[in-house]
């Protein structure tokens, strides 16, 4: 009986993974609606993207074929081209600039999902109760929490890859400053400093060199510089985007504008700094009601609860 019900089980969990394959593969090929026939900016545009991951792509997908092939099918199940796009711009804040990492993060949730809810059945419920609505709805919400859970952890990993970035743009736009005043164009500037900085600070080589990379095939600086901007989401990065798009446009110098986005970020650096210092002392009054306030008044009230026990006692 139990190998039946095993059986039934593992059935029903192929028959589902089969099921958003198929799914999958028809919203990969039926017909494009009519916002998506008129996207021709946006299918450019990723076009483009897809040329660079490419250059910059990593050799996980080059050594591993049916990657890609998982990767296909599972960006066909993202959605939309909105519902995409947010995704591929989560994943670039995260770090991942593939495009193909789209394909990957969503089959991944559902084949997590379907993994948990297997482990659930097998080994969470007897037999008679894989099948109930308890096992239904314990197979629900596992499908809905390792989704939630994946996501949690790429927003995590999103914020503190986001204050790295924040933390070493002033390094790297004193090392831009010189290369500016030697007489380098930025697309060699970036190279340069993307190259100086991989030891010290590999998230900002890492994009610098991303930019860098955009550079050579778009020939567009300033689609480059804004395509940066939206990959960190930081702060400092977009000033720095915004500041160095005008200098181009009104033909400031290159040198001066880095000048001016160095000492503004130093100065945001220090204000953050200084901001965090004077939090501190509000922050640690909590630590030390909870730490150091009850050893305090057990010192004080034991010798009069030595005192009154004795009395009692006596």
């Amino acid at each position: 009986m139990n190998g039946i019900v095993l059986i039934n089980v593992g059935l029903g969990c192929f028959l589902m993974a089969l099921g958003m394959i198929f799914i999958g593969l028809y919203f990969h090929i039926k017909a494009p609606k009519l916002s998506d026939r008129l996207g021709n900016s946006q299918e450019v545009n990723d076009s483009v993207n897809d040329e660079i991951s490419l250059v910059n792509g990593p050799s996980l997908f080059q050594h591993f074929v049916f990657l890609s092939r998982l990767s296909e099918i599972g960006e066909a199940m993202a959605g939309t081209q909105t519902d995409r796009m947010k995704v591929y711009r989560l994943l670039a804040m995260a770090g991942f600039h593939d495009r193909r990492y789209i394909g990957l993060y969503t089959i991944g949730k559902y084949f997590l999902g379907i993994g948990c809810i297997a482990l659930f059945l097998l080994f969470g419920l007897d037999a008679g109760h894989r099948l109930s609505m308890m096992g239904l709805a314990g197979s629900l919400m596992l499908l809905f929490l390792s989704s939630f859970l994946i996501e949690m952890w790429m927003k995590i990993r999103a914020s503190k890859r986001g204050k790295l970035l924040s933390d070493n743009l002033p390094d790297a736009l004193d090392l831009m400053v010189i290369c500016a005043e030697a007489g380098l164009p930025l697309a060699r500037i970036l190279n340069v400093v993307s190259k100086e900085l991989s030891f010290s600070a590999p998230e900002v080589a890492e994009e610098l060199g991303y930019t860098h990379t955009e550079m050579q095939i778009l020939n567009d600086r300033k689609r480059a510089l804004v395509n940066l901007a939206d990959r960190c989401g930081v702060e400092n990065v977009t000033a720095m985007v915004s500041t160095l798009v005008q200098a181009e446009r009104y033909g400031t110098p290159l040198s001066q504008a880095l000048k001016t986005i160095s000492e503004e970020s130093r100065k945001a650096l220090v204000l953050n700094l200084e901001e965090k210092t004077g939090k501190l002392p509000a922050q640690l009054s909590v630590p030390l009601m909870t730490l150091i306030l009850p050893p305090v008044i057990a010192m004080m009230g034991a010798p009069a609860m030595v005192r009154i026990v004795r009395l009692l006692a006596s």
